[in-house]
Order: structure tokens, then C-alpha cells, then sequence
């Protein structure tokens, strides 16, 4: 991830904390081994210090100075980003996207002497932001120049990678919220069946790693993508199967994101095999849009669904106007 730190900020706390115990720089030297010349350096927030030299400082200070560091971000984790990108393509908005491509530029413009930013993560980044805004296009040529840019995002990280040797390549979160784009890109171009096999292969690689919040986002987009592309395929046992399944895995961690769209997708298959149970599913989507504040985008899904299935609902408690 890339991480922009106020070193000014961290050095003048440290100072802080050496002084409040009362150490010279130079009893510092004596009790950690740490230079005066590199305490000094760090103080004055001209270094970042190494993840040692933290631990072994919080002994002698008293303090979890890694904590600290950590605290003195200046600017949001990629991950944060990342879900206000999720926000901005689940209900698109233009200028809100540009809005956050301003956001990170000026962020991360490298003029800060006191940031440490890895140059290649934030085009990556911006490649992912200018691939999502074309995915959005109504053109077709937009869409293809899509997935030729957010190829090149893998290729920034991934020099060799080709898009039919995915398997091949071990991947950062981020190269996976590519993968996952690019994926989404080529089931619009028919080819449904490798996109599912993408997906299922970025969901065993999340399932098989440490999952944190953002992770777990992404399992339960990767979730609804799966239940869609079957979709697609018109095999609405399976897009059942998948999205109970993603239902199941929201529950348990006690997440609503994408919820709403698991219990869509769940409630069109069922309504497609004439099962009964499919309102109580469609009420659920709803129900959680409305709960959470998104009435802009219920009304798309209350307007969508009234007029490409011919399903209504009593709208007067569900709607926003």
C-alpha cells in the first residue's frame, strides 16, 4: 500500500516523549544503541525509522511508538480509497470520481519531503480510477480501452503479466481489485466463463490469506459478480447457490456491504424459476438500500425492477420521492 507520513509531526512527538523522561539524545545512544546523529535525524523528521529501532525505543519510552508512526499519517491508506471507489461505482457519479483522482494527486504529488509514497502504487492507482471511469461509458471502444489500461496497471507491479496467464502471478490487494475490474470488463465481452474462473481464482487467494475488512469487501463484491455472471448464463440454481453462499458470509462477519445486491440477484433467480419465496429476497435488497441511506440508488433498482421484470412494490415507504 502506499502511506504518506508527516515525519515533521512524528519527529516533534518523539522529542516530546524523550524530553518528558527526561533523556538527552546522547543517554538515548547509551540505553537503545540508537546514534545520537540518527535519533537526531529522525527527531527532526528528515528519516523514517526503521521497525527495530521503533520497538526497541518503546521499551525505553514507554510508549507504542509504532503506534505512533501509524497515527501520523497524513494521508488515507490505498485500502480507504479503495472503498470510496466502491462507493463511487456502486451508485456512479462523475464528479465525485474526479473528484477523487484530485484527491490522490494532491496527495501524493512527491513535493512533500516528509512523505514516503511509492511512485508506482499511485499511478497504479490512478490507472484503476481512469479503467473504472471508462467501464462506465456507454461506448464500446471505451470499455476495450478500459481493459487495455488497467492491463498496464498490472504491468507497472507485474512486467510479464498476460491476462490468459493469470494463475501465474502472485498478487497485492490492489492488483486484485484490478484483476477483478478486468474481469467484470471481459464477461461484458462475452467471455463469461474465464471471468467466472478469475473470480473464483481471486476468491481462493483472499479465503487463503489473513482476511481484514477491506478483504472482506472485496470477497463479497467477488460474490456478486459470480451470481451475476451466472446470470448472464441464465443458470439461476447456481446464481442461488453463490449468492446464499455470500449472503452467509456477510452475516457472519455482520457486514451489509454489497448485502443488498446478494439478496437482489438471490430474489431475480428465484422469480425467474417461479419460486415464491422471490419478494421476501427483492424486500431484503431494498429493505437493507433504505436502511443504509442509499435511497438514490433504491430508486434505480425499484424503477429497474418495475420495468425489465414487470415486478412492483408498495413503493410509498420503500421510495425516496
Amino acid at each position: 500500500m502506499f502511506i504518506s507520513y508527516n515525519l515533521l509531526e512524528f519527529g516533534e512527538k518523539l522529542k516530546e516523549l524523550r524530553k518528558s523522561l527526561g533523556y538527552s539524545q546522547v543517554e538515548i545512544q547509551k540505553l537503545a544503541g540508537v546514534s545520537s546523529d540518527g535519533l537526531r535525524r529522525i527527531e527532526k523528521g528528515e528519516v523514517i525509522p526503521r521497525y527495530e529501532t521503533l520497538e526497541l525505543l518503546s521499551s525505553i519510552y514507554k510508549e507504542d511508538l509504532l503506534e505512533l508512526l501509524k497515527n501520523a499519517r497524513s494521508n488515507k491508506l490505498l485500502t480507504e480509497y479503495h472503498d470510496e471507489l466502491d462507493d463511487i461505482i456502486t451508485c456512479y457519479d462523475d464528479q465525485k470520481m474526479k473528484k477523487l483522482e484530485e484527491d490522490i494527486r494532491l496527495g501524493f504529488t512527491g513535493k512533500n519531503e516528509s512523505s514516503i509514497v511509492n511512485p508506482n502504487e499511485v499511478i497504479q492507482f490512478l490507472l484503476l480510477i481512469r479503467g473504472a471511469s471508462l467501464y462506465h461509458s456507454r461506448f464500446a471502444s471505451d470499455h476495450k480501452d478500459a481493459r487495455n489500461i488497467l492491463q498496464d496497471a498490472l504491468k507497472l507491479t507485474i512486467p510479464a503479466f498476460r491476462l490468459e496467464d493469470y494463475k501465474e502471478y502472485k498478487y497485492s490487494y490492489i492488483e486484485l481489485r484490478i484483476l477483478l475490474l478486468l474481469s467484470i470488463l471481459i464477461a461484458e465481452d462475452q467471455e463469461v466463463a474465464l471471468s467466472t474462473k478469475i473470480l473464483y481464482f481471486i476468491l481462493d487467494r483472499l479465503k487463503t490469506s489473513t482476511t481484514s475488512k477491506y478483504q472482506d469487501f472485496l470477497i463479497i463484491k467477488i460474490y456478486t459478480n459470480i451470481s451475476y455472471n451466472y446470470h448472464l448464463e441464465d443458470n439461476h440454481k447456481r446464481v442461488i447457490k453463490v449468492a446464499n453462499e455470500g449472503i452467509a458470509y456477510c452475516l457472519s462477519r455482520e457486514l451489509t456491504h454489497a448485502l443488498n445486491s446478494l439478496y437482489y440477484r438471490k430474489g431475480i433467480a428465484e422469480y425467474k424459476l417461479r419460486h415464491k419465496t422471490y419478494k421476501s429476497s427483492l424486500f431484503s435488497a431494498f429493505f437493507i438500500l433504505k436502511m443504509t441511506g442509499k435511497e438514490e440508488l433504491l430508486d434505480i433498482y425499484l424503477d429497474v425492477t418495475e420495468e425489465q421484470y414487470g415486478i412492483e412494490f408498495p413503493t410509498e415507504f420503500l421510495k425516496s420521492k
